[in-house]
């Protein structure tokens, strides 16, 4: 059951890539709409390529009095039951991506860094439309969530959409109710 952290960033890229590349722990990246130069042995700075894509299209300005977001930052960690391999966790993560993202500029990058040596994916996106040059608006959380959840559980890892089924058929988790029809 994999979990799913949002992060909002109102900076520069250059502080999360510093952050998610230092002292050489990714273990892997993969791209969304980002042009990787050819080069092997050349680190590749998307956080640049992010920040030329915003000021192009001039979306690195407040909006509304309030300081931009230029990117969402999604840490995406699997259950530790699930001993889920690198090429696995790549493979759930850029569907994901692809699913809801599929028209920003992403920055995945895979880590082990925690004390038991779990892979978890960190998903940088880009806060401007590619295709359109609007702004990322917030996609809705449990949506982001669930698919997650469906996408681990068709590859035959544990999601919380099917324990909190069993855990409610046992009586243990009794169902939400909504408040309002906005919550249905």
């Amino acid at each position: 059951m994999p979990l799913l952290k949002p992060i909002s960033g109102h900076t520069s890229c250059k502080g999360v890539y510093r952050y998610l590349t230092k002292d050489g722990r990714a273990l892997a990246s993969d791209y969304l709409n980002l042009d990787i130069p050819e080069h092997e042995g050349t680190a590749f700075d998307w956080a640049a390529a992010m920040d030329d894509t915003r000021t192009r299209w001039r979306n690195d300005t407040p909006w509304g009095g309030r300081p931009c977001r230029t990117y969402k930052h999604y840490a995406l960690s699997p259950d530790p039951k699930d001993h889920v391999s690198l090429d696995a966790l790549r493979e759930l993560t850029v569907a994901w991506v692809r699913e809801h993202f599929g028209d920003y500029e992403v920055a995945i990058v895979y880590h082990d860094d925690n004390t038991r040596h779990i892979p978890h994916a960190h998903v940088v996106v880009n806060n401007t439309n590619i295709v359109t040059g609007r702004r990322l608006q917030d996609p809705d959380p449990r949506e982001l969530k669930h698919s997650l959840q469906r996408m681990a559980k068709e590859r035959g890892l544990s999601d919380f959409d099917s324990v909190e089924e069993r855990a409610s058929v046992r009586g243990r988790v009794r169902p939400r109710t909504p408040c309002c029809a906005r919550c249905r």
